[in-house]
């Protein structure tokens, strides 16, 4: 079953986020196997920004590196 994709705008977002507090941390999840998904940059698209995602355990491997 293919996954939709769900369109927002910055604002629409930053309205959604507006009630949690300022320090909490945003993950993507996917839905159909609980996989988590890091925020870890955005970038300027053609028609808007793109968010960069990584898997949860590429994140962990990245803080390991750095260590």
């Amino acid at each position: 079953m293919p996954t939709a994709i769900q369109q927002t705008t910055v604002q629409n977002l930053i309205q959604e986020l507006q009630n949690f507090p300022s320090d909490a941390v945003v993950s993507l999840k996917y839905s159909d196997d609980d996989e988590l998904f890091v925020i870890v940059g955005f970038q300027a698209g053609s028609d808007g920004v793109n968010i960069i995602i990584a898997d949860e355990s590429d994140q962990d491997d990245t803080d390991d590196e750095a260590a």
